[in-house]
C-alpha cells in the first residue's frame, strides 16, 4: 500500500492528539467519554493502519504501542453511557441508596460487557492486520 506524505502527516497529527488523550486518562473498563477523542474512531484506526504500513517490522515497541492504542479505542463510549455507568456505580457503592429499580445497574452491566467485547474485537482486528503484513 502506498502512503502519501499528506496521509502520513495527517496520521501523525491524529496519533499525536490521540496519544495525548491516552496519556491524560486512566484506562477504564467502565468506559471513557467518546467526546474526549480528538478525532473519530475511524480516523484514529486509519491513522494507526497508516503508521503500521510505514514502520519497520523490527520495531516491536512501536508496534505494541499502536496495537494497544487500537485496542483502547474500545473503551471510548458515548457520554450518556458513561453517565449510566457512573450512576450505577454510585448506587452500588451507596448501600443506603437501596433501590428496587435496577435498570441503571443492568444497563451498566451491558455497557461494560460491550466495552470488553469491543476491546477484544479491536485486538483481533489489529492482530489480523499485523499477521497479514508479515505473511
Amino acid at each position: 500500500m502506498t502512503i502519501s506524505e499528506q496521509q502520513l502527516d495527517f496520521a501523525e497529527k491524529v496519533l499525536a492528539a490521540y496519544g495525548n488523550v491516552l496519556a491524560d486518562m486512566e484506562p477504564s473498563f467502565y468506559g471513557l467519554p467518546l467526546s474526549k477523542l480528538p478525532y473519530t474512531i475511524t480516523e484514529i484506526k486509519d491513522a494507526i493502519y497508516c503508521m503500521l504500513n510505514v514502520i519497520d517490522n523490527n520495531d516491536p515497541e512501536i508496534i505494541d504501542s499502536l496495537t494497544n492504542a487500537y485496542m483502547y479505542l474500545g473503551q471510548f463510549i458515548p457520554d450518556d453511557e458513561i453517565l449510566t455507568v457512573s450512576q450505577a456505580l454510585g448506587t452500588l457503592k451507596d448501600t443506603q441508596q437501596a433501590t428496587d429499580d435496577t435498570t441503571d445497574i443492568e444497563q451498566a452491566g451491558f455497557i461494560t460487557s460491550k466495552i470488553k467485547l469491543r476491546m477484544e474485537n479491536n485486538l483481533e482486528e489489529i492482530q489480523l492486520f499485523l499477521s497479514s503484513r508479515t505473511a
